[in-house]
């Protein structure tokens, strides 16, 4: 009859079974590791989609800001040389409203010297004593003061015997650098013309 070693078989049979919940283990603890890691590259791959896209956001925010910048300062710069134009009118109908106040010449003047009158030349006086009148104004450009006297000259005989001084005002801090001028010359009214028919009619 043989003999059956008991203690081995049990010993056999322990190690059997100790091995199985070993494996097992591992087994969970590696599917939980990839979980974990498929968990942590979800997130990141999530973050970064929504980073990006935030920065694409941003991105085009910025654009939109810079193009308003842009238009904003082109319509400011629009606006400012209206303003300027503006107040050259402005001190042109101050100037006469000043001289037909003061009574220092007829309108008939003032309107040619009005017509006359460059964009950026400011009058601050128009002054006359019998034939001889006197215009005073500023200017940032110096050639508009020579502009305003040929426009003055050629004017069919109305303005002669010019005589124009100019004076540099240095910039200060709350002014620019301008030329301020003088011009001094002859008024020549124009001589009514005749009608030859009332002429005629007249003398018959």
């Amino acid at each position: 009859m043989p003999k059956i070693n008991l203690l081995q078989q049990a010993a056999a049979d322990a190690a059997g079974a100790k091995s199985k919940p070993i494996s097992t283990q591992t087994t969970q603890q590696l599917v939980m590791l990839v979980a974990v890691l498929l968990g942590v590259v979800t997130v990141i791959f999530y973050d970064f989609s929504v980073t990006n896209r935030a920065n694409e956001e941003v991105k085009k925010a910025l654009a939109d800001e810079q193009k308003n910048a842009q238009e904003l300062s082109k319509l400011k710069e629009d606006g400012e040389e209206l303003q300027r134009k503006i107040t050259l009118v402005e001190n042109r109908i101050k100037v006469i409203k000043q001289l037909r106040a003061e009574q220092r010449g007829p309108v008939a003047v003032l309107s040619r010297i009005n017509e006359r009158i460059p964009i950026g030349v400011k009058l601050d006086s128009i002054t006359q004593r019998e034939s001889l009148m006197t215009i005073i104004g500023n200017t940032n450009t110096e050639s508009l003061i020579t502009s305003f006297s040929k426009d003055l000259e050629f004017s069919g005989g109305i303005f002669s015997d010019f005589n124009v001084q100019t004076e540099l005002i240095p910039a200060n801090g709350t002014q620019e650098q301008a030329w301020r001028f003088t011009i001094r010359c002859k008024y020549n009214p124009p001589q009514a013309t005749q009608n030859p028919e009332a002429s005629q009619t007249a003398s018959n």
